[in-house]
């Protein structure tokens, strides 16, 4: 059985039941270098249960659960899997049905053997989203979320809504955006956490030139609000 497992926004304090169960008894563990030492740290490795670091080569991952089907195989995702997560991935790989009519000339290969959902079980995790806005005390409701992680972000569509949670990276983080939002002449207040969970953690709350007066920001979660009136906006600012 493969089991997607979220591990939450970083800190062990929000990694849930659940996903401890489940990766207490796998006998094989994927995931990327710091999912595998915070395992490590936070739950300890068994005697017997090997560990496959994972990279950006995700065809890699798959011949390593290919190989170990007739094993407990965790996948480590973190946050939540399913938020712009590996489980997606993982369920259309291994649900994937070809037409034979059109692969006549196919060779077999082992990813064959891969079939149908059963094999699949995604255990959710607290996600980074999740995380922020129940720190800043926002609600979630009406929600878009999205992301700039190794994607270049639809601007156009993405500020059609009000409410929006972006997940980014190194190349387009808060400052990236903020200049989106400046040139666009928009009325958007950021929320920004960074490195949310861990020791360092830091929340940031301003405007779109607030957020471009800083040089640098560590990993973060960006949320924008565009405020329906004052009245609401000064709710929120005043807590």
């Amino acid at each position: 059985m493969v089991y997607v497992v979220g591990v939450g926004p970083g800190s062990g304090l929000y990694l849930t039941r659940a996903a401890e169960e489940i990766i207490d008894k796998a006998q094989l563990l994927i995931g990327g270098t710091r999912n595998i030492e915070f395992i490590r740290t936070s739950l300890g490795l068994k005697e017997g249960q090997d560990t496959f670091v994972l990279g950006s080569d995700l065809a890699s991952m798959m011949d390593q659960i290919e190989k170990n089907l007739d094993k407990d195989i965790v996948v480590l995702a973190s946050g939540d899997p399913s938020i712009y997560g590996i489980a997606d991935y993982i369920n259309r790989t291994m649900s994937r049905q070809e037409d034979p009519a059109t692969e006549t000339n196919r060779i077999p290969s082992q990813r064959d053997s891969i079939q149908g959902k059963e094999n699949l079980v995604i255990v959710p995790g607290i996600s980074s989203i999740q995380y922020a806005f129940s720190v800043f005390k926002i609600p979630m409701n009406d929600l878009y979320i999205t992301s700039s992680h190794g994607r270049q972000p639809d601007y156009d569509f993405i500020f059609m809504h009000d409410k929006l949670a972006l997940v980014t990276d190194s190349k387009i983080g808060p400052r990236q955006i903020a200049q989106e939002v400046k040139d666009r002449g928009l009325d958007y207040s950021f929320y920004v956490g960074e490195n949310l969970s861990y020791h360092n953690q830091r929340l940031t709350v301003g405007s779109a030139d607030d957020i471009l007066a800083r040089d640098s920001y560590g990993m973060c979660l960006v949320i924008l609000i565009r405020w329906r009136d004052k009245d609401e906006k000064q709710r929120i600012y005043s807590r």
